[in-house]
């Protein structure tokens, strides 16, 4: 997992236009919104809405937002780096088989839909 783009956050103007966007999103019902940079007009596969929301409403909270492809098997330390937890945590917890590995000879992967579904129980949990 690496950070290839940094985007820094908006001005003011700029979160307020990007806030009455997603307002106006979040009242229509499109199955495949369109996006339109520089002129020119693309279809959002639906894989891709809730990123692109996601971004866009860092950006209007005025934050900035880190860019970078993730693998959909991890390691232990890149499945600590999204839980926010040190890699001996990690071990443990799937040492207790809280979270689930894949064995790559004698190294643990693990499956990014796991570590992000573990994520967000603990975020219900707390």
């Amino acid at each position: 997992m690496s950070i290839d783009r940094i985007v820094s956050a908006v001005d003011s103007a700029a979160a307020a236009r990007i806030s009455a966007a997603l307002t106006d999103l979040a009242a229509t019902s499109v199955d495949t919104p369109t996006l339109s940079v520089d002129g020119v007009h693309f279809d959002v596969p639906p894989s891709a809405v809730d990123a692109v929301v996601a971004l866009l409403t860092h950006l209007a909270a005025g934050d900035s937002v880190a860019l970078g492809p993730v693998a959909e098997l991890l390691t232990t330390s890149q499945a600590a780096e999204i839980l926010g937890v040190s890699d001996t945590y990690v071990r443990k917890l799937a040492d207790a088989g809280k979270l689930p590995i894949e064995l790559r000879g004698t190294h643990r992967r693990f499956r990014l839909d796991d570590v992000v579904a573990y994520r967000e129980q603990i975020g219900r949990n707390s």
